[in-house]
Parts: C-alpha cells; sequence; structure tokens
C-alpha cells in the first residue's frame, strides 16, 4: 500500500529516506521536497545568483538525493548531508557557467555525475573514428530509451528547457522530470561506457 499525504507529514526525515532507498522514490523524494524545497532554492540561488539556474539547480539536488540515497547513513544529520549536495551541485553549476562553450552548444546539459554528453565533438570540428562511433551510438541509445524517459530526455537535455517547462508540458510533477533525466543518464552511461575510454577528452566525472 502506497503511503498517503497525511502518512509522508508524520514521517522523519530518516524514515522518508528509506521510502527511497526502499522503492518509494518518488513518495519519498516529493516528501522531502515539499520539506525542504523552498530552503534549498534559497540556499542555491545566493549561490548562483540566478532564478533561472536555481530551479534547475534545486531539482538537480533531489535527483542527487535519489542517486545517492545509498550513501546516507540513516540517524546522522539529513539536513547536513542535504544541503552538502546542494553546495556542491550550486558550485558544480557555477563552474560550468566558468567554462568555455561546451563541446555541444545544442545540447544543454548540467554539470553532474554521468554527464557522458560533454565528450561529444563540436558539430563544426572534424572527428575521428571514435567519435563518430559515439555519436551514432548514442543517438541509438537515446531512441532506445522507454518513451517517458525520452520525452524528458528531449526537452531539458537535447532542447534546453527548463524542468519546470517539461513538467508543465507533459503534466507530471518537476520531481519527476528529475528523477526521470538521472535515470535516463545512468542509461546512457551504462550503455555507452565501453566507447569512453576511446575518446579523446574523458567526460568531466571520471577527470
Amino acid at each position: 500500500m502506497h503511503p498517503t499525504e497525511q502518512d509522508l507529514t508524520l514521517l522523519t526525515d530518516d524514515e522518508a529516506m528509506a521510502l527511497v532507498e526502499g522503492g518509494e522514490a518518488q513518495a519519498g523524494l516529493g516528501e522531502l521536497q515539499r520539506r525542504y524545497g523552498k530552503r534549498i532554492h534559497n540556499f542555491v540561488r545566493g549561490l548562483l545568483r540566478d532564478e533561472h539556474l536555481a530551479q534547475d539547480t534545486t531539482q538537480e539536488v533531489f535527483a542527487k538525493v535519489f542517486l545517492k540515497s545509498h550513501l546516507y547513513a540513516p540517524g546522522t544529520n539529513f539536513r547536513a548531508w542535504l544541503f552538502e549536495i546542494a553546495r556542491n551541485q550550486a558550485l558544480s553549476m557555477l563552474r560550468t557557467r566558468r567554462r568555455s562553450p561546451r563541446a555541444v552548444s545544442s545540447l544543454a546539459v548540467h554539470e553532474s555525475e554521468g554527464d557522458i554528453l560533454e565528450s561529444v565533438a563540436e558539430p563544426h570540428q572534424n572527428r575521428d573514428l571514435e567519435e563518430q562511433e559515439f555519436m551514432e551510438a548514442f543517438a541509438t541509445a537515446v531512441d532506445e530509451l522507454p518513451e517517458n524517459y525520452r520525452a524528458v530526455f528531449d526537452l531539458c537535455v537535447r532542447q534546453g528547457h527548463p524542468y519546470d517547462f517539461a513538467a508543465k508540458t507533459l503534466g507530471i510533477p518537476t520531481g519527476t522530470v528529475a528523477i526521470r533525466i538521472m535515470r535516463s543518464r545512468k542509461r546512457l552511461f551504462q550503455q555507452l561506457s565501453r566507447h569512453l575510454d576511446r575518446l579523446r577528452r574523458p567526460p568531466a566525472c571520471f577527470q
């Protein structure tokens, strides 16, 4: 039986994290985002000085909570753990903004674990055989994503729309968009990992 909204409000942070780790990710993350979303948004906005980036970074933070839920130790300070994730994600966003234009300007991707897209060559540059093979494998892997994953991936990654735009377009919560983006990246990373060591410039998460 899925927990009701009233049940969720009675959970401790550790119990909400147990839902995330135990297969009720949407319920657990939704409750944690209800509790901490506004505070995390204000925190990262203070670091980024940009409302649009703060909105997307906040969604990335809760996606990271899902991805790293197995690393959280129950009984420790969840709030401190969460804000450390938020700080790291905001700093990654700042580093991304200070870099030179990305290799693929048409793909608006945030820097995070699994961002294999950073290894793609510029469209107008000469590509060697390995990069061509990677591009072909990447396009195939994206096409093979489940339709609900591919829809958010196309909107947020390929087209560069913010998470809230994708949520309104698809009629789903922004937290669901973040989870699907993270799961899409994880699938793509797993499928394309054999190509990565053949590229001249590995993704940032491997450096």
